[in-house]
């Protein structure tokens, strides 16, 4: 009977990289990341016992991939894996994955002094071999962390605590070695749970590794404003630009837009990237700070696009009431429930691209309101190329015996005894219905204007348009 140990070598290592979960997820704190990887270690490390060939083919999956996830909540483990690197450097090579995350980034503070002398001894002769004990300050943990990195060539995925390491230590790595980390192609930066904040801008140098296609570095810009139009952004890459972010107060989205042409929709994208409520998912992270959200998928003044979205096959808009203090909603008609559901902060409602009927959805909105749902709901806004094209499509299902402007008095009258101000407008200047924060047109103040106003012929004034129906 043939032994599992007589197989050739190419099918036992194929049969172990079962055995090392491969593909792991980076983040330290879920419990599925904390015990698969111990259990396939342990599984690994037994199978090492067996024989010097099952050793040698089980130290490549041993070394593939460090992360520090010690039960007592101290970089212990790192410490016994950069000494077997060190002791061993054929071990060196095997290295692809670093992911240095302590439970408490406090405790790399003191852990330097907390060593064994001999584990201390052990580790100051191998940085003076690589010239980085000149600034003792830095830390131990983080020259230890410069350490490992000269002893893994070929090193690919480094995930860290941005507030746990500094980089200095680094710094004449890559000014004595240009291609030091040049295998590196994903780099995850993350704050930890007392200290979110860092400085990504001291990480620099590895940003611009030839090799690094992946930067994850969630909660580390001040941006509290995202304006995304006519972008070709898949989701992947929506949603870390939205973790990256700390606190985001506005996010608009005008995209999928093609200026160039028109008539072809599909020109440059045959689908499209994301719906509705990937972008919602997205955003729950900043669901307590968001406060002004605008979402159009297409161009809202050109019909073709209009007429394939109402095409497009995907989700509606779920519901916004976990967004606490979202106050101000821009949001195409199409992209809407029947029955929307809005958060109770609302307080402006515009609705855009609105070609079919909005009998209905006014008359669920009414009655939400009149209901309390929406107490500081005060204007809602009906957006459309023409009021008089839009009273009088067929798919308005204007009654028989009423006029459009009865009907849209009729809306109107159903928020009767609530303070709200129900209004069909035409289409103002994109740049006014999704006015840049911050930013006043052409560089002039409201009081610029304030001394010897008057209205030019044919201008209306916003607290008249009541009288356009009457």
């Amino acid at each position: 009977m043939v032994q599992i140990q007589d197989l050739p070598i190419e099918v036992l290592s194929r049969c172990l990289s079962f055995i090392k979960w491969p593909g792991l997820p980076l983040n330290p704190y879920t419990i599925d990341t904390f015990i698969i990887p111990h259990q396939a270690m342990r599984n690994l490390m037994n199978i090492s016992l067996v024989s010097r060939k099952f050793r040698d083919l089980a130290q490549p999956f041993l070394f593939r991939d460090l992360e520090d996830l010690s039960l007592d909540g101290t970089p212990s483990r790192f410490i016994r894996f950069l000494k077997a690197i060190i002791m061993r450097p054929q071990l060196r090579k095997y290295v692809h994955s670093v992911s240095l995350h302590p439970m408490e980034s406090d405790s790399l503070e003191e852990f330097g002094k907390n060593l064994p002398s001999q584990d201390i001894n052990f580790f100051t002769r191998a940085l003076q071999e690589e010239a980085l004990l000149s600034d003792i300050t830095m830390g131990f943990a983080s020259l230890l962390l410069a350490l490992l990195l000269t002893k893994t060539p070929n090193l690919r995925v480094l995930s860290l605590c941005g507030a746990a390491f500094s980089m200095r230590p680094l710094n004449p790595l890559f000014a004595r070695d240009p291609s030091f980390l040049s295998n590196l192609e994903e780099l995850h930066l993350v704050g930890d749970q007392q200290n979110p904040n860092y400085n990504i801008a001291t990480f620099h140098r590895l940003f611009t590794r030839p090799r690094l296609k992946l930067l994850a570095s969630p909660n580390t810009l001040a941006v509290d404003e995202i304006r995304l139009i006519n972008c070709d952004l898949n989701y992947n890459s929506l949603k870390r630009l939205i973790q990256t972010c700390k606190k985001l107060v506005r996010f608009i989205f005008l995209g999928w837009s093609i200026d160039n042409d028109p008539t072809d929709v599909w020109s440059r994208s045959l689908t499209l990237h994301f719906d509705e409520v990937d972008l919602i998912e997205a955003l729950l992270p900043h669901q307590d700070t968001l406060e002004f959200l605008g979402i159009e998928f297409f161009d809202s003044r050109v019909p073709s696009r209009l007429e394939s979205l109402e095409k497009f096959p995907g989700w509606k808009m779920p519901s916004l009431r976990d967004f606490p203090v979202l106050s101000e909603l821009t949001i195409q008609f199409s992209l809407l429930t029947p029955r929307p559901e809005f958060p109770s902060a609302l307080k402006r409602l515009t609705i855009t691209n609105c070609t079919t009927s909005i009998w209905d959805m006014t008359h669920c909105i009414a009655t939400d309101c009149k209901s309390g749902r929406y107490p500081e709901l005060e204007e809602i806004i009906i957006m459309t190329v023409d009021i008089t094209q839009l009273m009088e499509l067929d798919r308005q299902k204007i009654p028989d015996g009423q006029t459009p402007e009865k009907c849209l008095l009729s809306l109107r009258n159903l928020f009767k005894g609530t303070k709200i101000d129900y209004q069909i407008e035409p289409y103002p200047k994109r740049e006014d219905l999704f006015p840049m924060c911050g930013f006043v047109n052409d560089g002039f103040s409201e009081d610029d204007f304030s001394e010897g106003e008057s209205e030019t012929e044919g201008s209306v004034d916003h607290d008249d348009r009541d009288d356009q129906f009457n």
